[in-house]
């Protein structure tokens, strides 16, 4: 038999086609399968964890009542104590509950799974996560059991969010160290590269498709603002298959 010849092509992703992209391709880790089984999974709330949620469980939480905190008026904003859903989603040995994740936390081992998005992704990898809370939130009271028991941190983020350096923004952030904010001022986690699995479309297409992703251009009007340009490469078949899908 010969080679299957390969073929390529340009797309735009719209920012929520991309964000279920990745909820689909998260739910494909092989790690996050066996978990599901015999294992502990935190799915934080997010816009792009929704997906998680809705290709995993589905069902959809919605996004301000599972989002809590998010950007929109140009503003950091929460969602009102009144309007929030149940909290994050917790997964032990196939058992689905939602609220706080402090005693499912304390269980943890290795193997178990946190996953919770991002504000930000530079090109080298590295994460960077916004803080509402004085407490860090979640991802502050998860990140060291995490990081001391060898659990997996999960990070499905979009492009959209990519920022020249992480790093960079070392020292500068912090609730009590801005003068002022639009908005809530907040705080700024790094999360560096190799200290979790982090899914992009990128990663997405390659999982779910085979195919090779090269961003290439961003931006649009209307309902693609926010939206990614991305060169792909692999089979006929699977780019079909990838193009059937995003329309």
């Amino acid at each position: 038999m010969g080679r299957m010849k390969k073929e390529t092509a340009l797309i735009v992703l719209p920012p929520d086609t991309a964000r279920q992209l990745i909820g689909r391709a998260v739910t494909e880790l092989p790690q996050l399968k066996r978990a599901m089984v015999d294992g502990r999974i935190v799915v934080a709330g997010s816009g792009t964890t929704r997906h998680v949620v809705k290709a995993l469980l589905g069902e959809d939480p919605g996004h301000a009542p599972f989002s809590i905190g998010w950007i929109q008026g140009g503003v950091f904003a929460e969602t009102p104590a009144q309007s929030r859903g149940p909290g994050p989603y917790l997964i032990e040995h196939s058992h689905v509950s939602r609220g706080w994740p402090g005693p499912l936390l304390e269980q943890f081992e290795a193997g178990d799974i946190y996953i919770k998005s991002g504000n930000a992704i530079d090109t080298e990898g590295n994460v960077g996560i916004l803080l509402g809370s004085p407490v860090g939130g979640g991802i502050g009271s998860a990140l060291p059991i995490i990081y001391a028991r060898g659990a997996e941190l999960v990070i499905p983020i979009s492009l959209t969010k990519l920022v020249p350096s992480v790093s960079a923004a070392g020292g500068k952030l912090g609730q009590q160290r801005l003068s002022r904010a639009t908005g809530a001022p907040v705080g700024y986690m790094p999360v560096m590269a190799g200290f979790a699995t982090v899914i992009t479309e990128l990663d997405a297409l390659q999982i779910l498709y085979d195919l090779t992703a090269t961003m290439v251009a961003s931006g649009g009007a209307e309902d693609c603002e926010g939206a990614i340009v991305l060169h792909v490469e692999g089979g006929k078949e699977k780019i079909d298959e990838l193009m059937a899908a995003i329309r």
